[in-house]
């Protein structure tokens, strides 16, 4: 199970800390007011990185079912640092309702110094793509915003498929997790990166049909 740590400072750190052990520094705070670190800290192994429509890699994914977000600037030094299957530690913010992170700061292990985030991403990307892409697969966990609204899909053969908060609420069940669905619509394709904006969904390629109209 993914890991969490309340980290202490100041005098109750010291404290807590064995004799002779040298507390977590951040590196490089980038002129951040705080200290991210003081945040819980979620640790375990990566599933793997999940792009958005316009192919910008902007979250990852724990093999524990949680989700971290951060912006597109962030995600070359932790795609070098973190490879699939690795260990990694993250401090930010979770939403109340739903494993998301917003990611603020993140390391190896939470023990070793934590790089910063300079701009979190503190709301889901709007990026577009312009590829018409079909996507089809079994679901593995919704995919969320930072605050934690559902918001389309994590395929587990791989890809996203991005709607609208208020579509993935009309669509309901069909979007279960462990079910099966099929989207097409405008997006990006980068070697076993995917993600589009569905325009169409069905339960498989061959039942695809236009998003419900929204209830005003």
């Amino acid at each position: 199970m993914i890991g969490r740590r309340i980290l202490l400072t100041g005098g109750a750190a010291a404290l807590a800390m064995p004799f002779g052990a040298s507390p977590v520094r951040a590196r490089d705070p980038r002129g951040l007011w705080f200290d991210p670190t003081q945040l819980p800290s979620y640790s375990g192994r990566l599933e793997r990185w999940i792009s958005n429509p316009a192919g910008e890699v902007d979250r990852g994914l724990f093999r524990e079912g949680t989700q971290f977000v951060f912006p597109p600037s962030e995600a070359e030094a932790l795609m070098g640092a973190i490879e699939r299957g690795g260990s990694i530690a993250v401090w930010g913010i979770r939403a109340r309702t739903a494993p998301v992170v917003t990611l603020l700061a993140w390391a190896k292990v939470d023990s070793d110094p934590a790089s910063f985030v300079e701009r979190p991403a503190w709301f889901a990307s709007t990026a577009t793509g312009t590829e018409r892409i079909t996507l089809s697969g079994r679901v593995q966990a919704p995919l969320l915003t930072p605050q934690g609204e559902s918001m389309g899909v994590i395929l587990a053969e791989g890809g996203s498929i991005r709607l609208g908060v208020e579509h993935h609420k009309a669509l309901g069940d069909r979007l279960a997790v462990g079910g099966t669905v099929a989207a097409e619509g405008l997006g990006t394709r980068r070697g076993n990166l995917a993600a589009i904006d569905a325009q169409r969904l069905g339960k498989d390629q061959n039942s695809l049909e236009g998003l419900p109209e929204l209830r005003r």
